[in-house]
């Protein structure tokens, strides 16, 4: 006679406490396989045989897309990065999806799929002709930060640029660029009011081109202020003079400034000199008090009306 039992996360036996140890870590075990299943998230698109052609082929933007099998250990580990990047991504021309192999095996067969998981990506704009479906195999790291930082430079390639650089307006801002990455690289900017919108904007942009120039190997997040909204900051760090670049390196409490002229070359220069041990840092005991401020519009500085006086 056969027994079948069925597993209780939510009651659990209290005859003795072996039998209540084990199916404790059942559950542990089955609610992180559930957190991590192979091709879930929020943000990620499934893809079938059925809609490849609407959600891959005539998508005008970059695809990338793995090819998973749902007992895939690798492919359940990498689940929550893919996710996340698809995530930070929304709204770019940029798509991240994820297919079932074991499902849809003629989709894997088109694209040499062989094991999982297997990622493929399909260039930005068209994607076929009368020879096939273009893709080539993504052999980069399975990180968040490794799939934005491709779509990234793939999309330069056909001259669209998705990297941004956050203004730092609150402390959420500055613990992204400082706990994200090994070295956060702040830029302190004038005041709009000296600079303009259009001055502002040249100063951003070279700021991409420094990100772009050191790429994706680089373990550098980006951020900037405006001169005087941290000054905390400003005194902890010794910034003087603007625009500054100031290096943190969070995790060992460190900091370097770059010395010299505020041109692109030279910021990487200074970037690449740190990374490689090339270059001394100081250290520092407590990471400044960062203050909400507003975010700037995008416009340019309006004095405020000065009152007649009679």
């Amino acid at each position: 006679k056969a027994t079948v039992s069925v597993l209780n996360c939510h009651h659990q036996p209290a005859d003795t406490s072996t039998m209540r140890a084990s199916v404790g870590l059942l559950c542990a075990f089955a609610a992180s396989a559930a957190a991590n299943e192979a091709g879930a998230g929020e943000f990620v698109v499934k893809v079938t045989k059925d809609n490849f052609q609407e959600e891959v082929v005539d998508f005008e933007g970059l695809v990338i897309a793995e090819y998973y099998a749902p007992w895939c250990g690798h492919c359940k580990n990498m689940a929550p990065d893919y996710d996340k990047a698809a995530g930070a991504l929304k709204g770019k021309p940029v798509k991240l999806v994820a297919i079932d192999s074991t499902e849809n095996e003629e989709l894997g067969s088109m694209f040499d799929v062989s094991g999982f998981p297997t990622i493929v990506y399909h260039p930005y704009g068209k994607k076929q002709d009368d020879e096939g479906i273009f893709f080539e195999t993504y052999n980069g790291g399975r990180s968040a930060d490794d799939f934005m930082a491709f779509a990234q430079e793939e999309l330069l390639k056909s001259g669209i640029d998705i990297l941004e650089i956050p203004e730092v307006t609150g402390p959420a801002v500055m613990d992204e660029c400082t706990q994200g990455a090994k070295y956060c690289a702040v830029f302190v900017l004038q005041h709009v009011a000296e600079t303009g919108a259009e001055g502002r904007n040249k100063y951003i942009e070279m700021i991409k081109q420094v990100g772009q120039k050191l790429g994706r190997a680089s373990p550098t997040n980006y951020v900037w202020m405006q001169a005087g909204s941290q000054e905390a900051f400003e005194q902890a760090f010794h910034v003087g003079g603007y625009p500054s670049l100031t290096i943190v390196n969070a995790p060992r409490s460190r900091y370097a400034s770059h010395v010299g002229s505020f041109q692109v070359d030279k910021m990487v220069k200074t970037l690449q000199k740190l990374q490689f041990g090339r270059m001394g840092a100081t250290d520092y005991k407590t990471f400044p008090k960062v203050e909400a401020t507003e975010q700037w519009d995008g416009k340019d500085y309006v004095w405020p009306e000065e009152e007649d006086e009679y």
